[in-house]
């Protein structure tokens, strides 16, 4: 325990004096969590929308009228030509182009279909994809009315009544939904990086041959890198956790103390994978190469910004080996959900099985040589 104790003392040293590496381990979680809570948004609002109304009939400003009154599209001009829309969409000066047919008013009174188009620019999948769901929402709603009216339908409510429950983020916040799991990227960022270079940085400074005629042993040389960084990653998992609860306004609806212990496990694992490369790099170089490759599975593949359920086969069965995965799910169960560890146990157990296996992968690959 001395010799542990006297390691980790060293490396708290060391980062002392690295007065750019405090800087970020402060900074880093702050800057990610306000960046992304802010700057990612799903909920795309205020479209600029450019009409070419060849109906100008009532029928045909009530629907522009609707639009517009969705918040979801913003007027911001009006064409006089088909190509005149192809012209700002091209230059960006528009997103979205709203034609209506000249015989739009004149075909809603005669009882036939009443056409028009929504232009959507596809270059940006996710504004398309909002701009058409709300587009036809819009629509079919005007649709409903008038043939309810043509019925007689006499009651305020329509004939099927669906009623709809979003649970555990009622209000569809973006912020809700990214920053649960925008944890598990900080700390893969942050951690796997510093830990990454610790056994490749004493080989090239020569002072891993002085541990060499040392007792301390593989294991004790290991927890003395691991520790200093293990209370470096709670630190800056506290702070991304009152980030979200304060300034963010989203309560931990569990147990504090369970979101603490799957915290650690998540830590553990991803400082014993920083150390098992810093055993297989030569250089920082290499180190910093192999942690920057790490860190895109743990982006692309943990179901953090893509569904798994949507992946191809062959990518589903790589999610199970990326122990972000597992902390997600559990963070995202107990945070939004109000889950317990007993109800999210599968994950949890994953991920337990995945911290000792890399943290015994790590010590067995070390070797307190200079090779």
């Amino acid at each position: 325990m001395r010799r542990l104790l006297a390691l980790t003392k060293k490396e708290f040293l060391q980062l002392s004096r690295d007065r750019l590496t405090l800087r970020m381990i402060v900074m880093l979680p702050i800057m990610q969590t306000l960046i992304f809570g802010y700057a990612i948004n799903y909920d795309v609002k205020h479209l600029r929308t450019i009409v070419l109304d060849e109906s100008r009939s009532f029928e045909s400003r009530e629907l522009v009228a609707k639009l517009s009154a969705s918040e979801y599209f913003n007027i911001v001009g009006h064409a006089a030509s088909l190509n005149e829309i192809g012209h700002a969409l091209d230059a960006d000066a528009a997103s979205v182009g709203l034609v209506v047919d000249r015989n739009y008013g004149k075909n809603l009174h005669q009882g036939v279909p009443a056409r028009a188009f929504l232009v959507v620019n596809a270059s940006d999948t996710t504004t398309a994809n909002q701009a058409m769901s709300i587009g036809s929402g819009i629509a079919n709603g005007l649709s409903i009315q008038l043939l309810a009216r043509r019925a007689g339908w006499r009651e305020k409510s329509l004939p099927v009544d669906l009623r709809l429950r979003p649970w555990y983020n009622p209000e569809m916040k973006t912020a809700t939904f990214i920053i649960p799991g925008l944890v598990a990227i900080i700390l893969t960022f942050s951690l796997i990086q510093f830990t990454a270079s610790a056994i490749v940085r004493e080989r090239e400074r020569g002072t891993l041959e002085q541990l060499q005629v040392t007792p301390v042993t593989r294991i004790e040389l290991i927890l003395g890198k691991i520790v200093p960084f293990l209370l470096i990653g709670f630190f800056q998992f506290t702070t991304v956790l009152l980030l979200m609860r304060y300034l963010f306004g989203i309560p931990i609806r569990g147990s504090v103390p369970e979101l603490y212990f799957v915290g650690f496990l998540f830590i553990a694992a991803v400082l014993g994978l920083g150390m098992f490369i810093s055993t297989v790099a030569k250089t920082q170089m290499q180190a910093m190469q192999m942690s920057t490759f790490v860190l895109l599975p743990f982006v692309f593949l943990s179901g953090y910004v893509f569904p798994i359920d949507g992946m191809p086969k062959i990518f589903q069965l790589l999610t199970h080996v990326i122990p972000a995965k597992y902390f997600i799910q559990v963070m995202r169960g107990l945070v939004l959900r109000g889950a317990t560890l007993r109800e999210l146990w599968q994950p949890t157990l994953l991920l337990t099985v995945f911290t000792l296996t890399i943290i015994g992968l790590a010590v067995l690959r070390f070797k307190k040589t200079t090779d």
